[in-house]
């Protein structure tokens, strides 16, 4: 079997979404971060423990494969931080010190991932919870905070895994801040409300809404290996049978086939900050053994262990800002015209392509 991994990262993407939020709540994960540091624990995994990460991150291929992709993917991020897009990771995986590490692992995964596992007194939860929230702001750079407190530490806990992430791209095209509209009608799943909405007119931006679920929008991103895209169904009502019936197949599909298009175009500005429960997201997944008694992590040490808990923390902005927006873009004149005019004013779905490879997927309802 051909491991293809652009297809099959993208479908996990989208089934960690599906079993993450309630259909009716606003939403952001990184597929990317949340899998590279399942990796890591994979990476240091035997027996059905490695079998069920296996399965779950690239299903079909080897455990060789998932550290070629997963790691391969973290190091060409890691270097790619000054071309108009910042893209900061925080992830680190917490072992109580009382277990004595294997020098072999320490070394692969800081080789592979760039990547420490820490030894922590998680018995001292509230020194345990400012080190690890320290780390996180630090690393972040003050955007994320407390992701984790004392009392979400279990009293047998032995091991965590943190994971934090924050994106702010400028936009190949920025968007001018006089042209937003402050007081559209979002038409939300509990409502409508007002939102401020965006506006570019008589641009040209990859387009299609020549697929069964509706309409695809894609903005680029100053370094154009990156880009934002929509996805937004034509009924209001449809998007979690949009949620539930697109595959990673059909997404690639809808977006490769995406025609540049001249017209206006219309979306909401918004930043979204939630968190994610990891653990039950994967036990929805079918990865049990990991968290049981009988997980084998053998390779991380000699002493038994299973992972208590998995935290990630995203952070999503999506405005008008580019790091020239207000000194380059010129006053954007508004006229009647037959130009097509796209609007995302329904919930949607939308996600970050860095190449085919999905950093971020979400819902906005």
């Amino acid at each position: 079997m051909v491991c293809s991994t652009e297809v099959l990262s993208s479908s996990l993407a989208l089934s960690l979404l599906r079993h993450s939020p309630s259909p009716s709540e606003s939403f952001v994960l990184s597929p990317f971060s949340l899998n590279s540091a399942f990796s890591i624990i994979h990476d240091g995994s035997k027996g059905t423990t490695e079998k069920e990460l296996t399965n779950l991150l690239l299903k079909g291929c080897t455990p060789a494969d998932v550290t070629s992709y997963y790691s391969s993917l973290t190091l060409s991020l890691s270097r790619n931080n000054n071309t108009g897009v910042s893209f900061t990771s925080a992830n680190r995986f917490y072992v109580d010190s009382s277990i004595s590490l294997k020098k072999d692992y320490q070394k692969h995964v800081e080789d592979k991932y760039k990547m420490k596992v820490a030894g922590i007194k998680l018995r001292v939860k509230n020194e345990a919870a400012k080190e690890m929230n320290t780390f996180v702001e630090e690393a972040t750079n003050g955007k994320i905070r407390d992701i984790i407190k004392a009392d979400q530490i279990s009293d047998d806990a032995m091991a965590i895994l943190i994971n934090a992430i924050h994106f702010l791209g400028n936009w190949k095209f920025p968007f001018n801040p006089i042209s937003t509209n402050a007081y559209m009608k979002f038409k939300g799943l509990k409502g409508e409300r007002e939102m401020d909405f965006m506006n570019h007119y008589a641009k040209n931006f990859p387009v299609n809404k020549q697929n069964q679920f509706g309409t695809a929008l894609i903005l680029p991103y100053k370094d154009e290996n990156y880009r934002f895209f929509f996805l937004m169904p034509e009924e209001t009502s449809n998007i979690e049978k949009m949620r539930n019936d697109l595959t990673g197949d059909k997404l690639i599909t809808i977006l490769k086939d995406a025609q540049s298009v001249y017209g206006d175009f219309t979306v909401p500005k918004f930043t979204i900050e939630p968190q994610l429960d990891g653990v039950s997201v994967l036990k929805k997944l079918g990865v049990s053994n990991l968290f049981a008694d009988n997980a084998d992590l053998s390779k991380i040490s000699g002493t038994p262990l299973k992972v208590s808990k998995i935290q990630q923390k995203a952070v999503i902005e999506v405005n008008e800002e580019g790091s020239e927006a207000a000194a380059a873009t010129m006053v954007e004149a508004v006229t009647e015209s037959m130009r097509p005019h796209y609007v995302i004013d329904r919930p949607f779905l939308y996600g970050i392509l860095r190449n085919e490879d999905l950093l971020f997927i979400g819902q906005f309802v």
